[in-house]
């Protein structure tokens, strides 16, 4: 895992531009701290820079950035098939100085130019400069972020959003095309951010940097969708649990590469449970599993469940106690990590995480991130399904149903549930879902309706299977992959996601989705699992690290937050209600909304190691 920063510029490159460049990158030493570097063209405007994190061929031919005839590259992340892949450029006429995963990647452009995007397995985000124009790109299920600035001089990228704000001094936007996503969502979902000027590229973004322009934003693939299948579900055939298996093993191999000390990151649930499995009893890996417990926090204690899986496959397990505590977690922590805010709590504990690991001399570690994406296997997955007659009953019998119930609610909390699921528009479903019970105050946001209806008018699939499709396109790049980045890329620890494979995902879609859901909450990894540990090993659904919203609410005390643009009433009763389960996450994202202006503002809003030379009329708009 490294760090990218570049320049490209529609003018010659000056002095202080290269100096504003390297600034960039010295800001990226904690996603790389073994080694960096630059490269730059002075006519042509552009500048390439790297800070580099060695995983894989740790000798200096691996360096970056890294030159072969007209091309140049920089580049994130790890291409997990790089040995197959460079067998194929060989037989292309493709010629290797290194033994490392980078230089598949640019010969993979040489030789295939876009299609290179279609034959890599990997996390990886890139720049690239072929002499005339430049390329930027991110994999399919946007596990590495890449941010970009257009600007007057040209175009600015980063690994990070923080360097970029700091450096080209980016003025936030806390208007409602910003503030109402944010307070509905709990972050704000790429291209935008919260600086107009910068945007991210999405999941299988591509774009094209022309003469200092950035000229075009594609996607170069998406996830297939599955369809169910006419008459009653069926369970997964064993042939078709061999293929997932088959597929799965795969994916493990590929990401167990590396050149330094890897650890699994075992926690008490059946997803990296089902990954310690196949690495120990198919690949016959000796692989160290370690799992974190905080004793400071309110976090459960995974540790004792972890052992137990660890013991049955024989597998060296190590239980590292942090003296950090995750629960405590501040506004301007978020703000230095996310660089905008952020809802997810979650990165206090995978950044203490990914120190403990580091501190046991560990640089890369598995993860069972992306399972229940994969494999439907949320709560709330199951009871959509459950509740799938509901759900989808025409909006108009739905809202009429809730008005009948209305006065009688009070008697019981079904039916009060029913009100607050239910009897909502079609493009509220999957926002009352994820805010309830508090979901019907969202109306109040400024543009509401109209966002919503423009995101989440959705009438292809039934709603049950609308609901995963949204987690893992839309969730899963602008939540749980952002912070699993920032936080373990801040400790210098590498995380890989076997689950998060294209060709696992096609080959999920090409079975009735059905057979995910209607046997029982994660049926289908359970059925995987029980080929490898005696079953009922794991009996309970993983509680993992608990961040209690409320808890940091707290902090500020009963100070009612101004959050700017926001209707005061709409505040006011959301700070009210602040202590109540879904309403205290409202609060927490007030209490982010309003202290980002705060902290923007502030002489130490970004470090110093951060702010590059005052750049020259960049022009960021």
């Amino acid at each position: 895992m490294c760090g990218i920063f570049a320049l490209f510029l529609n003018r010659p490159l000056t002095e202080q531009d290269i100096s504003l460049g390297r600034a960039g990158v010295e800001a990226l030493t904690h996603r790389g701290p073994d080694d960096g570097g630059d490269w730059f063209d002075r006519a042509k405007g552009v500048f390439l820079g790297h800070r580099r994190l060695s995983i894989i061929d740790l000798t200096y031919a691996s360096h970056q950035p890294m030159i072969r005839d007209d091309l140049v590259l920089s580049y994130n992340g790890e291409i997990y098939n790089y040995r197959s892949l460079k067998e194929r450029l060989e037989g292309l006429g493709a010629s290797f100085a290194s033994t490392g995963d980078t230089e598949v990647l640019l010969r993979a452009w040489q030789i295939l130019g876009r299609r290179a995007l279609d034959a890599v397995d990997g996390m990886f985000a890139f720049a690239i400069w072929d002499g005339d124009d430049g390329w930027l790109a991110v994999d399919p299920f946007g596990e590495k972020q890449l941010y970009y600035a257009q600007t007057d001089q040209g175009v600015y990228v980063s690994s990070e959003l923080a360097p970029l704000q700091g450096l080209l001094r980016a003025t936030p936007e806390l208007s409602a095309d910003r503030v109402t996503p944010f307070l509905a969502l709990g972050y704000i979902p790429a291209p935008d951010t919260i600086y107009p000027a910068i945007k991210r590229l999405p999941p299988a973004g591509m774009v094209i940097i022309r003469r200092g322009q950035a000229d075009h934003l594609s996607s170069y693939w998406s996830p297939l969708t599955g369809t169910p299948r006419a008459g009653p579900p069926k369970p997964l055939t064993e042939a078709e649990l061999d293929s997932l298996q088959e597929v799965l093993v795969e994916s493990v191999q590929g990401r167990l590469e590396s050149d330094v000390p890897a650890c699994l990151f075992l926690s008490s649930g059946v997803d990296s449970a089902l990954v310690a499995a196949i690495a120990t009893r198919e690949l016959k890996r000796n692989l160290d599993c370690i799992t974190v417990r905080f004793p400071g926090g309110d976090t459960h204690d995974e540790s004792d469940s972890a052992a137990a899986v660890a013991g049955i496959l024989g597998m060296n397990h190590t239980v590292l106690t942090s003296p950090d505590n995750p629960g405590h977690i501040t506004s301007n922590d978020i703000f230095n990590l996310f660089g905008q805010p952020h809802e997810n709590l979650t990165v206090a504990a995978v950044c203490q995480m990914a120190m403990a690991a580091r501190r046991k001399g560990f640089r890369v570690g598995l993860t069972g991130m992306g399972g229940d994406e994969l494999f439907f296997g949320y709560a709330k997955h199951a009871s959509c399904y459950r509740n799938r007659t509901f759900y989808n009953l025409p909006q108009w019998l739905r809202l009429s149903l809730a008005v009948a119930i209305k006065p009688v609610e009070c008697l019981n909390h079904r039916l009060e549930a029913f009100g607050y699921l239910f009897g909502v528009r079609d493009f509220e479903r999957y926002l009352a879902l994820k805010n309830l019970p508090a979901g019907l105050a969202l109306r109040d946001l400024p543009n509401y309706q109209e966002w919503a209806a423009a995101r989440y008018s959705r009438h292809d699939q039934p709603f049950e299977m609308i609901v995963p499709a949204i987690d893992l396109e839309d969730t899963l790049p602008n939540s749980q992959l952002p912070t699993y980045d920032v936080g373990s890329m801040r400790a210098s620890l590498e995380l890989r996601t076997p689950f998060l494979s294209r060709k696992l995902q096609e080959l999920v879609a090409s079975f009735d989705s059905r057979s995910f859901l209607a046997f029982g909450r994660k049926s289908v990894a359970r059925r995987l699992l029980n080929r490898y540990l005696p079953e009922g090993t794991i009996d309970n659904a993983k509680r993992g690290f608990v961040y209690p919203p409320e808890r940091f609410v707290r902090q500020y005390g009963n100070v009612i937050p101004l959050s700017s643009g926001l209707p005061q009433p709409l505040v006011s009763r959301i700070w009210s209600r602040r202590s109540e389960k879904g309403w205290h996450r409202f609060a927490a994202r007030l209490v982010l909304a309003n202290d980002f202006s705060a902290w923007w503002a502030a002489d130490d809003a970004v470090s110093s190691s951060m702010r590059g030379p005052e750049p020259v009329a960049t022009g960021i708009r």
